[in-house]
């Protein structure tokens, strides 16, 4: 999970980061808002094992290494830099179990650094995550809730930058090839300028032929954020995205997945507008 700049605070977030240039800002709002759309979290609780997959284990772990590719680092208006990360992670899931009332509830929690190619390493950093959630069937999809803690770490995870606190309700439907998600979600953190409720859609398309033995699917995802506190009071954001991936199960618990993301983001803060381009290639073992 990555972020990028904060219009009006940036006084504020930039002794957050004090390698960076203040012209290039810091938003770790706009770096969430990238890793959300390219699907980097663990809290995704479609992504994780079922009892099914689970098969009877309490707890089930992953092992990944991603590479990733960003046009915009910093998530910046203007004078945009281009990185490479190296993003080695380890997550535990608790297998979810059933409470009665049609209820399954579970968890987890995740590890994950990232290393950006250049001397400076302000664009890079550590999370510590951990998460649970209660799920059931409701109607043609699947209603979740969800209570997220993520704390964001600098200089080998010497430094505790940040923390965001997140309480999430979605909605999700799958209909043959195509699947739909909407969520309403508060952030909460130590940083007043971070604080936004958040509401989001995705619509997504598989291909039912794979190519090159990868399954495709081809989405669209959009965000609004309304920041409600401190220096960001007033702030709104629209974050849209296209976002192209590929997988492959490679079998014996491995997979390939290669993702792709044109970014824009909308503001009433002329600071925190931005584009980006995000290339990823995940090879991932759950086990």
């Amino acid at each position: 999970m990555t972020f990028a700049q904060l219009a009006g605070g940036a006084a504020v977030l930039v002794a957050l980061c004090s390698g960076v240039a203040q012209a290039q800002g810091y938003d770790p709002a706009a770096r969430y808002d990238i890793d959300d759309v390219m699907g980097r979290h663990p809290h995704d609780v479609s992504e994780l094992p079922t009892r099914e997959e689970a098969r009877g284990r309490p707890v089930t772990f992953d092992l990944s290494m991603s590479g990733t590719y960003s046009s915009n680092a910093g998530s910046v208006r203007t004078d945009p830099i281009d990185a490479g990360y190296l993003t080695p992670a380890f997550g535990i899931n608790v297998t979810p179990v059933a409470v009665g009332g049609g209820w399954d509830i579970g968890g987890g929690a995740l590890i994950d650094a990232d290393y950006y190619t250049s001397d400076d390493d302000a664009f890079g950093e550590g999370r510590l995550e951990g998460f649970a959630f209660a799920s059931r069937t409701l109607g043609p999809g699947v209603f979740t809730a969800e209570v997220i803690l993520i704390g964001i770490f600098s200089n080998d995870f010497n430094d505790h930058d940040l923390d965001l606190r997140i309480a999430d309700l979605t909605y999700s439907v799958e209909m043959g090839p195509l699947d739909a998600e909407v969520s309403a979600e508060y952030q909460g953190s130590d940083i007043a300028e971070l604080r936004r409720a958040r509401l989001t859609a995705m619509v997504g398309h598989t291909w039912d032929t794979p190519v090159l033995g990868h399954e495709i699917t081809l989405e669209g995802d959009v965000a609004f954020s309304d920041f409600n506190d401190g220096l960001n009071t007033n702030r709104n954001d629209a974050t849209a995205a296209v976002v192209l991936v590929a997988e492959k199960d490679l079998g014996h618990g491995w997979s390939l997945e290669w993702e792709a993301a044109l970014v824009h983001r909308f503001s009433n803060r002329e600071q925190s507008r931005f584009d980006a381009f995000d290339l990823g290639v995940t090879v991932a073992a759950a086990f």
